[in-house]
């Protein structure tokens, strides 16, 4: 009779930690209803920079210039313009549902203050973030 070797739990969660880069190393890219192209997921080599909107959307400029909007699925109570800030992601990839986390400063340091999760990143042109930016500044 043969009897079927049981994998330890610790060996499977192991190897699914290992494939996890495997899959998300592919950013899923989607054409959203306005024919805006979608992002999941961004590579981080590939972010020349960020900043702050408001307390709903985030702005990223690729090294080759395109921009991607990320409007947060929840409002992000206390973020800023201005605000100091820093991302947590397990991978090489900033992916939605990751988190941006309001930075800061209080003498030893910065200190870590409100966190939110992001959205999926909106392809968009400088016409559009300028719009956007002037529709925040008549709030």
């Amino acid at each position: 009779m043969i009897v079927p070797k049981r994998i330890p739990a610790a060996v499977v969660v192991f190897l699914a930690a290992l494939s996890a880069p495997l899959v998300a190393a592919e950013p899923a890219a989607d054409t959203q209803a306005g024919g805006e192209k979608s992002e999941l997921c961004l590579n981080l080599i590939r972010i020349d920079s960020s900043k702050i909107l408001d307390s709903k959307h985030m702005l990223f400029i690729m090294t080759d210039k395109t921009m991607y909007l990320n409007t947060f699925p929840l409002e992000c109570p206390g973020l800023k313009p201005g605000d100091a800030y820093k991302f947590r992601t397990p991978l090489n990839q900033l992916c939605n549902q990751d988190l941006v986390t309001k930075m800061t400063y209080g003498g030893q340091g910065f200190i870590p203050g409100v966190s939110c999760g992001l959205g999926k990143f909106v392809e968009i042109s400088q016409e559009q973030v300028d719009a956007l930016q002037q529709k925040i500044k008549a709030k």
